[in-house]
């Protein structure tokens, strides 16, 4: 399952993470395929996990309208 074809449930309870570790363990849990921009983002980081979580939040935030 990619990003774009999430549920309005999953996107709430990723928005709802607060950490870059509770974000993961969710992408994990479910099943969630991050997209080649988010991979790219990461290569070379120091923090991966961080990177990720940053990519997500932004996501969402426009996915949101927040």
């Amino acid at each position: 399952m990619n990003l774009d074809s999430l549920t309005n449930d999953q996107l709430a309870r990723m928005d709802n993470c607060k950490t870059p570790d509770e974000l993961m363990s969710l992408i994990e849990s479910d099943g969630i395929e991050l997209p080649d921009e988010a991979l790219d983002e990461i290569a070379g980081g120091i923090n991966p996990t961080a990177a990720i979580y940053q990519f997500v939040k932004r996501f969402l935030s426009n996915r949101l309208g927040k």
